[in-house]
């Protein structure tokens, strides 16, 4: 069931607040074993917020969509007085003294935590396959990844184990894991949720957003995390505008990309997008030819503040404990540790130039659609996959597609679109202008009402 089901249910007081977070937390008992979905589970804090909110609700008192839905949260938004590992042997036993403020919002609005999400160590990673706690798997195949670095959110949701989740999105954290699970995640535009405790990844490039089963659902959950924070020195004070969802995409122009985005992909995926794009056009919209010749640069601008940044942020770690660090965090910190202020400061003022470049592309259509990776999940303990014959790196092959958008800023969606041969999910990207997250969840989902692909789940 999705979330804004299952919410009508308990506002209507059909189903229960205790009884669903009691079955969710038989879920997580059950397939977390299997799945590594969760590292920390609130089972007693969550029965205790079930039975507030079913006495509440009893009372008149609805607070909207999400009261009583379980959600969790990947483990490096601080959660005040549950242990918050960050994916780290360094910091596997910190228990924060505050909640982060999207934490606060979610509280505000009635939902249930039942626990904190697995995640690739510091966030710093595509796979989820973290040295300290273990792989978290892909429930279509657990041989694969979930994607990362916000693996346990997307395979949490996939699997049932609650209605939606938050993850982090710096490098496409959020949209690789839910393309790899074939669930929603969106990435929202660069200030509009508050990072304020939140651990960090890469200052100006962290993005916090929610990851669920539907468009819908991931559209209700983003309304009430995002807003301005005049405590988040990255939060900008943009009005939300209203987000009314309509079937069909008539008078939508989609961007098309002519280069880039279709190179060296594995052609289950190719296939997969194109026939999402003719579905869009059967209800309506345009599709227009857009060139993004700075695209590869872009890429590139991202991934090296990435580098210099999640270095500047860990580099007490790497210099007092690496001996506690994955080899993969290791090898990327001696990378950010070489690159110099110079280069840094050139690097973002190429990123600007590079952004501007790119709002200009949507001043000819509402949406950008590409394909979210270029390829589906790969086994664990991979680091080199073959597209097109060419071998990459697994991470930049994953990441191709989605860190220009955490470079630039704009809003992104991943939904799912098909499945390969071996049948794992295969992800959609919409992009949108700033601060239109309403024409990019409009056009997830229009796409989504027509097919069928988010209806599907893992193999119990």
């Amino acid at each position: 069931m999705s979330l804004a089901d299952l919410g009508a249910l308990i506002r209507a007081k059909q189903v229960s607040p205790v009884e669903v977070t009691e079955q969710a937390l038989a879920r997580i008992e059950q397939f977390n074993p299997r799945w590594n979905a969760f590292l920390t589970v609130t089972a007693d804090r969550a029965r205790e917020q079930a039975r507030a909110a079913e006495a509440e609700i009893t009372k008149g008192e609805y607070r909207g969509p999400l009261h009583g839905v379980p959600v969790g949260l990947k483990d490096l938004i601080h959660t005040r007085g549950i242990r918050t590992t960050f994916g780290s042997k360094i910091t596997r036993d910190f228990v924060p003294d505050a909640d982060a403020e999207v934490v606060k919002n979610l509280l505000e609005s009635g939902a249930v935590l039942v626990g904190k999400t697995a995640l690739h160590e510091f966030a710093y990673g595509i796979s989820n396959h973290n040295p300290h706690f273990g792989p978290t798997r892909n429930p279509w195949d657990l041989a694969r990844v979930s994607g990362g670095s916000s693996g346990g959110s997307a395979v949490a949701v996939a699997g049932g184990l609650c209605y939606g989740a938050l993850g982090t999105d710096t490098g496409g954290s959020i949209r690789i894991p839910a393309s790899f699970c074939g669930i929603a995640g969106l990435k929202p535009t660069l200030g509009r949720v508050s990072l304020r405790n939140i651990q960090p990844l890469g200052y100006t490039l962290d993005h916090c957003g929610p990851m669920a089963r539907t468009v819908v659902d991931a559209g209700l959950v983003y309304q009430v995390i995002a807003g301005y924070d005049p405590a988040d020195e990255f939060s900008v004070d943009r009005p939300l505008g209203e987000i009314a969802l309509r079937k069909s995409l008539a008078g939508i122009r989609i961007g098309i990309p002519e280069n880039f985005f279709f190179e060296d992909v594995q052609p289950d995926v190719e296939r997969a997008v194109k026939r999402a794009i003719e579905v869009m056009q059967g209800l309506g919209a345009d599709t227009v030819p857009v060139r993004l010749p700075f695209l590869p640069q872009m890429v590139e601008v991202a991934r090296e503040l990435l580098l210099i940044e999640a270095y500047a942020v860990h580099s007490g770690h790497f210099r007092d404990r690496p001996n506690d660090l994955g080899e993969d965090l290791k090898a990327l910190f001696e990378k950010g540790r070489k690159l110099t202020a110079e280069r840094y400061v050139q690097t973002q003022r190429l990123r600007h130039s590079l952004r501007r470049e790119m709002e200009r592309v949507f001043d000819d259509v509402n949406v950008i659609v590409t394909p979210a990776t270029p390829l589906a999940a790969f086994p664990i303990g991979d680091t080199r996959v073959t597209l097109s014959g060419t071998e990459y790196d697994a991470r930049a092959a994953s990441t191709r597609f989605l860190r220009c958008f955490d470079a630039s800023g704009h809003p992104a969606l991943a939904v799912p679109c098909g499945t390969d041969r071996q049948g794992l999910s295969i992800g959609l990207q919409i992009v949108g202008r700033l601060w239109d997250e309403a024409a990019v969840l409009q056009a997830g989902y229009a796409y989504e009402q027509a097919t069928d692909w988010h209806t599907r789940r893992p193999p119990a």
